[in-house]
């Protein structure tokens, strides 16, 4: 099994904070397009539609990741950029009340705070989510974290410059030491070439099985079925692989052995964060536990307590609840 590099289980957590509403309606009709392979959210031309519920709360991939780890036991930071309005302040306010530390949060004066509307429809298993990345494009990526951190947890960053950044980071990182848990995000996957320059300073690739199969298909890879998949992207550069397949589990390959975590079964609220909170139950699984049988069950724990609320923090366990939620859900 693959050995990772303990410090003081510190994390950074790199990318975006967000002030989300979710919009969900009986109004709208999932449309199959067997053509691209792919379902679409579809509502009547020219209608009115009118919502069942709405919900405000806090979102973003670095937001969830460091509270949820935070609320697990592991020191976490967060660098991410938030405009100097009422919505960034309440962002900032959130993450200090999660006991996140804040120090490296950038603010931008000419930028609003990162915005996504959520619109799923009743009964739905997913989401379509529409964003004005705002302040959040106007992340300054350093050129080195401290010491301090043993793990870089990067999640989608929409600065125009990512490449550069992150390349020289993650470079920086390797040679020092520390660990990268890296989630990509469009932005990364859109270019999968310059992505794939990078994967090898990667500790840990997560991606869900949509992500690594546009992955796999841009590198021009051939595999056969999901171990296969599994191989391929490990074969890239990382040192191990982690892909979620929703309802089906989800699965970890270290070059050695693959390991497999069913999912629970739960009642599926909403998906918004589900990748976030199983990542983050992953990271902190592993960091307190030592062991990735363990760090495969935090997560599913975490991201089935997540879909099982509107919202990408509401769900997010902590120690307590974790034990609670393991009691009911996770026997199996």
């Amino acid at each position: 099994m693959i050995q990772f590099s303990y410090m003081k289980n510190q994390v950074c957590v790199i990318g975006g904070a967000t002030w989300d509403v979710l919009f969900t309606t009986p109004q709208a009709c999932l449309l199959p397009v067997s053509k691209t392979r792919q379902s679409f959210l579809a509502f009547p031309y020219g209608s009115k539609v009118d919502a069942k519920d709405i919900t405000y709360c806090f979102g973003g991939g670095a937001a969830n990741v460091s509270i949820g780890l935070a609320r697990l036991g592991v020191k976490a930071s967060i660098l991410t950029c938030v405009g100097k309005d009422w919505r960034g302040q309440e962002v900032a306010k959130n993450l200090q009340k999660q006991k996140v530390d804040t120090k490296l949060l950038q603010y931008n004066n000419s930028e609003t705070t990162a915005l996504a509307f959520i619109v799923t429809t009743v009964g739905a298993h997913d989401h379509v989510a529409f964003v004005s990345r705002g302040a959040s494009g106007k992340l300054k990526l350093p050129m080195l974290l401290s010491k301090k951190f043993d793990w870089c947890y990067a999640t989608s960053v929409s600065a125009l410059n990512w490449y550069q950044g992150l390349n020289r980071l993650f470079k920086q990182l390797k040679e020092q030491g520390t660990n990268i848990f890296w989630n990509p995000g469009v932005a990364q996957l859109a270019t999968g070439r310059k992505l794939k320059n990078l994967l090898r300073y990667v500790t840990i690739l997560d991606l869900n099985k949509e992500e690594a199969e546009i992955l796999a298909r841009d590198l021009k890879l051939s595999y056969v079925g999901l171990n296969g998949l599994l191989k391929v992207l490990k074969s890239t550069g990382p040192s191990a692989v982690l892909i979620t397949n929703g309802a089906k589990g989800a699965y970890f390959y270290d070059g050695k052995k693959i390991i497999y975590h069913a999912s629970l079964t739960v009642k599926l609220v909403n998906t918004t964060g589900a990748g976030d909170s199983f990542g983050a139950g992953f990271l902190a699984g592993y960091l307190n536990t030592r062991d990735i049988k363990q760090a495969m069950r935090w997560g599913m724990l975490n991201s089935s307590s997540v879909i099982m609320q509107a919202g990408a923090q509401r769900g997010l366990l902590n120690i307590k609840s974790l034990k609670i939620f393991l009691k009911k859900y996770g026997r199996a």
